[in-house]
């Protein structure tokens, strides 16, 4: 446990130094992820589906806010709805105003799960963002979650019916168009099963973290997880949804694992020390607990000068 504590206290002064590289840099390679991502499920659009402008628009987002990665996502995935079929780019347009307008004005903070929520989805990783967000989140984060859920469905939804989306026939209408455009969001019933798991989740692990309790984030962390696992796989299986258990058991030992960095990170304290003091004033009594942190101080070098021995006799010219 020194040792990691150690590597830990070394990893935060690195991070303290060169926070300045660091946080472009994960921007950079989050961007990257995103744009690659959305241009390999629904690249429509020849002329912006190449890696010159992936990595242009990952370069900008490096060195701006991570709202603005938010933006550019939305404008690309426009562009390909758009070289798909109107209807869809309309249906997709009416989605993302709602979207934005709920993002920007409860959670504008937020971005950074916005914007991991679908990756996780993309990856099977769907238990991984509630538990993160209820330990380092706020109650209402949990809407920037329900957001990046709702675009990945209906992003997968648009791809999986890109053929009959995509028709030029005559059979396929305006209306038929459009109506399988909101299919994905209105009778996707996986998503809402998502949904309500997510925000669920979020909220349990939430209350529970903050809880005056031994251990509480070690709890929350297993109570989410367990949670999710419970309510997603009989989901599926109510929905006669196959082929996602080992996805769902992947994702929910990934979602463990990091929350219990998360946990040694921020959270990290020494229960065998715990004090417990009370106290009043004139309107009321405290009863206060105190958990110290455990941490590990610098090692500080010492510094031995070793003094030359002068010569006992005066050189001679």
């Amino acid at each position: 446990m020194t040792d990691l504590l150690e590597i830990k206290e070394k990893i935060k002064n690195i991070y303290g130094k060169f926070d300045i590289y660091i946080v472009p840099l994960f921007k950079f390679v989050l961007a990257l992820c995103v744009f690659s991502i959305i241009n390999g499920n629904i690249g429509y659009m020849g002329r912006i589906d190449s890696l010159p402008v992936v990595l242009v628009l990952s370069l900008v987002c490096a060195i701006l806010p991570m709202n603005v990665m938010i933006l550019l996502a939305a404008v690309v995935i426009m562009l390909h709805l758009y070289a798909l079929a109107l209807e869809v780019a309309v249906v997709g347009l009416v989605l993302f105003l709602l979207i934005l307008f709920l993002y920007f004005r409860f959670v504008p903070k937020d971005g950074i799960y916005t914007v991991l929520m679908p990756l996780c989805l993309h990856f099977q990783l769907g238990p991984v963002m509630p538990v993160v967000v209820g330990l380092k989140g706020k109650i209402y984060s949990v809407l920037s979650l329900l957001c990046g859920i709702v675009i990945w469905f209906f992003l997968d939804g648009v791809k999986q019916n890109a053929a009959a989306l995509g028709s030029k026939s005559e059979d396929a209408s305006f209306t038929s168009k459009f109506a399988a455009a909101l299919n994905p969001i209105l009778n996707n019933k996986e998503m809402y099963l998502v949904l309500v798991t997510c925000m669920l989740v979020t909220v349990i692990v939430f209350v529970i973290r903050r809880l005056s309790i031994d251990y509480a984030w070690t709890v929350a962390v297993l109570v989410g997880d367990l949670l999710y696992f419970i309510i997603i796989f009989a989901g599926y299986m109510l929905l006669e949804i196959s082929g996602r258990t080992v996805g769902l058991i992947i994702g929910s030992l990934v979602s463990l694992a990091v929350a219990l960095i998360l946990e040694f990170v921020f959270f990290n304290l020494d229960y065998s020390r715990t004090e417990r003091v009370q106290f009043e004033d004139d309107e009321y009594y405290y009863y206060v607990k105190a958990v110290p942190k455990m941490y590990v101080a610098e090692k500080e070098k010492q510094v031995k000068t070793y003094a030359a021995k002068r010569s006992g006799h005066a050189s001679k010219r």
